[in-house]
């Protein structure tokens, strides 16, 4: 009976304050390739470890595939972990089974991390394993850490919308599990903005000279039409004075010849009047 009263309260232990949760990521963008994101995981219970926890990848995410590889020790990012006893930080590198990564404090084994990929339809887990004493910092009793994946381990859903990285669970050696909760003014959501490019801002930096060219392109074929109108304009001031030449043209020659007329006339005018007043003269004679 006694060895059962002893029994009892430990099989019942559980977490005297829930265990946190949230984190920031450096880019929002849809589609991005380059974000960087920061977990950041605390258990600020004085009396209880935490043995595991797991944090949902929303579907829609990705994982860059150069991180899941048989090939050891890429570094996928870095953690720090801070403890009453002190603080240590360490690096995220992969092992030798792809989608395994791991965590070594001062050299020791710390945290085991198991990564099931999300698809687009359908969220993922990161799954911690958290080593007791100091080693395992990051969520043992009074401790918190913060995890940050590399610029790239995780890419942005191509489409925006909010992202819950929820329901995420903390284990503690013994009891009931507990959803995890962020800490006040953080979250546990993303909100990507964009409008679902799939690829990076790199990429679309790339794209935007094709615009550019588009716009300068359409500028171009505006500005074409303007010497078409100039020209009919043109054509127009042409056809005036070609009118107005010809108009000189037809009337010059009368102006020139009016007088050579005038002065035929009048000579024969003159000539005549001689001849009859002489004609005149002789008849009286």
């Amino acid at each position: 009976m006694l060895v059962l009263v002893m029994l009892v309260p430990q099989a019942n232990a559980k977490f005297t304050k829930t265990p946190i949760f949230d984190l920031t990521t450096s880019s929002s963008l849809a589609g991005a390739t380059d974000a960087l994101y920061t977990l950041h995981l605390e258990n600020p219970d004085l009396y209880e470890d935490t043995l595991t926890a797991s944090i949902t990848i929303p579907a829609g995410y990705s994982i860059d595939q150069k991180f899941i590889t048989d090939k050891s020790e890429i570094k996928a990012g870095s953690a720090y972990g801070h403890c009453q006893e002190g603080s240590a930080p360490a690096n995220i590198v992969t092992t030798t089974t792809p989608g395994r990564f791991a965590i070594s404090f001062a050299g020791r084994a710390a945290v085991d991390i198991i990564v099931s990929e999300p698809t687009p339809t359908t969220p993922g887990t990161m799954k911690f394993t958290f080593v007791g004493g100091y080693a395992g910092a990051v969520m043992n009793r009074g401790c918190y850490g913060e995890i940050s994946h590399v610029a790239g381990f995780f890419v942005n859903p191509s489409t925006s919308g909010t992202y819950a990285w929820a329901p995420s669970i903390a284990n503690p050696r013994s009891g009931p599990s507990v959803t995890m909760v962020p800490r006040s003014g953080f979250s546990q959501t993303v909100t990507i903005v964009g409008t679902g490019a799939t690829t990076s801002v790199t990429t679309t930096e790339t794209q935007s000279p094709a615009t550019t060219q588009t716009v300068t392109s359409r500028s171009v074929q505006v500005t074409a039409s303007t010497p078409t109108q100039t020209t009919a304009a043109q054509t127009t001031m042409h056809t005036t004075p070609s009118e107005t030449e010809t108009l000189t043209t037809t009337q010059a020659p009368p102006t020139g010849q009016l007088p050579m007329e005038l002065l035929a006339a009048a000579v024969a005018v003159i000539v005549i009047i001689a001849a009859g007043a002489i004609f005149v003269f002789r008849r009286r004679k």
